[in-house]
């Protein structure tokens, strides 16, 4: 049953995360394989840090046990994602999009939940 709960725990924070970024480029008129002007990527990413810090929220509170390890999972999973995205010949977002993914986006996973264990006490 721990086994279930850590990998929802980890699939409801990461959808909370890319649900709400699909939604703020939706909002904008944009859709994933497009390339906005970069106005608009500097404040996707500003938006996408909260974002992630409520999808490791949830991620910990659903996980309701070890939730540093549980969010740092998915730092780990972003970070590697961003990284990757580097690499892929059809990626054509400027590379400090990519490397916006790996620092600062993905460490805010970990801050959530490191406020979710810290509001436990």
């Amino acid at each position: 049953m721990k086994i279930i709960r850590s990998l929802l725990s980890l699939i409801i924070g990461y959808l909370i995360f890319a649900v709400a970024m699909l939604l703020l480029w939706m909002v904008f008129g944009y859709r994933p394989k497009d390339v906005p002007p970069e106005r608009f990527l500097v404040f996707s990413i500003f938006c996408e840090c909260p974002f992630a810090i409520g999808g490791g929220y949830v991620a910990a509170l659903v996980a309701n046990r070890k939730e540093l390890v549980h969010t740092g999972i998915l730092t780990g999973i972003l970070a590697v994602m961003g990284a990757l995205s580097v690499l892929c010949p059809q990626n054509e977002l400027p590379l400090w999009v990519n490397l916006a993914t790996v620092f600062p986006i993905a460490p805010c996973f970990l801050l959530g939940g490191l406020i979710r264990k810290k509001s436990k006490k």
